[in-house]
């Protein structure tokens, strides 16, 4: 079954939007705020009342990210074949669970790292599971007009978390110490489950199980000349972030001389700039949808790079990598909203699970390389060479993979699928 080609993103719509999507609003914004108190609370714990060792809490905080990779294609057939709302809750209240037995073991001085580390991992499977069929179940909650609308918002609230959500964190688990946190972001996945379940909505061109394999997924990709483009161009801006990202604590606290708290207020900047990029992306962020996504795309590395040189310059320099880092918070979040919205636009019918799985499989699995390349590359130049390096060849790629869409685009062609 064919989708009808667009040529451009839909038109930015008013109005409220639709109480499906209002209550995944609100799980959404709860629950990433309780997973900031875990992300501070359990490396915490695990030193504190467990008196874990650098490589176990280095291994810790891994084990959560690890099953991204691993469930993500199983998440992306599930997401496919079921109603992605119970799914969603189902999530919701398995982390609660695994919270809750954590604090429950804590208390009773029965925790210990393996159950640590096993909860660890868990929480990261759920987390896969949640976030796989969140990008899939989207459209099911509403209009194909409010989508990028709808994506703007959910992208801001996951900003506005991840922003000040670290600080919070800290305060808390510092306050009131880890094990209350846990217990906190358990109660927050519970309001957040039962906020979904209050309101769920069925899900929309649900896959048969003839067509459910998780091959189907890479096949309906592989088929698609702008799923291809959106998946190359999304690992490629991945793996050039990620060395960047490896390279700019050397390059602010080492080679520029810099205090670890600039390098903090580089990346709340980022956070900011992510915020004011969502919620620009929401309110306006219809209109010629390649040219919106390859253009952030572009101005997001090209930012991560000024950051990068701008060092070294006094106060001025000081200033420019500032005002560069709220740059690529904002264009980066324009550019992820309008990539997720091309996805679920051109995915064919029944296989956005498995199209959205596909393309965090790639665009995940991009970022330990991008780390590699980092430290291989710092044996033999500075910070700022070795991610300008790899950066400008991202650039170049994405913008040929990137130019070929919208040429397409231009031609009437690019959103077409199989």
């Amino acid at each position: 079954m064919r989708r009808t080609a667009r040529t451009t993103a839909p038109p930015v719509r008013r109005g409220r939007l639709p109480a499906a999507f209002q209550a995944l609003m609100v799980s959404e914004a709860v629950s990433s705020a309780g997973s900031q108190l875990t992300l501070v609370a359990l490396p915490v714990l695990a030193a504190a009342d467990l008196k874990a060792s650098p490589s176990q809490i280095a291994l810790l905080s891994g084990a959560q990210f690890v099953p991204v990779l691993l469930v993500t294609p199983f998440a992306g057939r599930l997401a496919d074949l079921r109603d992605r709302a119970p799914l969603l809750y189902a999530s919701h209240f398995a982390r609660a669970v695994v919270l809750g037995l954590v604090v429950t073991l804590a208390v009773a001085a029965w925790l210990n790292y393996a159950t640590l580390f096993a909860a660890a991992v868990l929480l990261g499977a759920f987390t896969a599971l949640f976030d796989t069929s969140l990008l899939a179940y989207v459209p099911d909650t509403v209009e194909t007009e409010d989508l990028t609308r709808a994506n703007g918002q959910l992208a801001a609230v996951n900003a506005v978390s991840q922003t000040a959500g670290p600080a919070i964190g800290g305060l808390v688990v510092s306050g009131l110490g880890p094990g209350l946190a846990v217990a906190l972001d358990a109660v927050s996945y519970l309001f957040g489950g039962a906020a979904l379940r209050a309101r769920p909505k069925p899900s929309r061109n649900r896959a048969t199980r003839e067509n459910a394999s998780i091959r189907a997924g890479f096949a309906a990709v592989a088929a698609s000349d702008p799923l291809r483009r959106l998946v190359a161009a999304g690992s490629l801006f991945n793996l050039a972030e990620q060395v960047a990202l490896s390279v700019l604590f050397i390059a602010v606290v080492q080679e520029a001389d810099h205090s670890v708290a600039f390098l903090g207020f580089g990346f709340s900047a980022a956070g900011i700039g992510s915020v004011i990029g969502a919620r620009a992306t929401a309110r306006y962020g219809g209109g010629d949808g390649a040219r919106s996504w390859v253009w952030a795309l572009l101005v997001s590395q090209a930012a991560l790079l000024a950051a990068l040189w701008s060092l070294g310059f006094g106060a001025w320099g000081a200033a420019a990598f500032l005002a560069s880092m709220l740059v690529y918070g904002a264009a980066m979040a324009f550019y992820n909203v309008h990539s997720l919205t091309r996805r679920q636009l051109v995915s064919p019918e029944g296989m956005l699970g498995r199209v959205n799985a596909v393309y965090r499989t790639f665009a995940f699995g991009t970022i330990p390389i991008g780390a590699g390349a980092a430290a291989l590359l710092l044996l033999f130049t500075t910070a700022p060479v070795a991610a300008t390096a790899v950066a400008v060849l991202s650039v170049v790629a994405t913008w040929v993979l990137a130019r070929g869409t919208y040429t397409t685009e231009r031609q009437d062609e690019a959103w077409t699928t199989p």
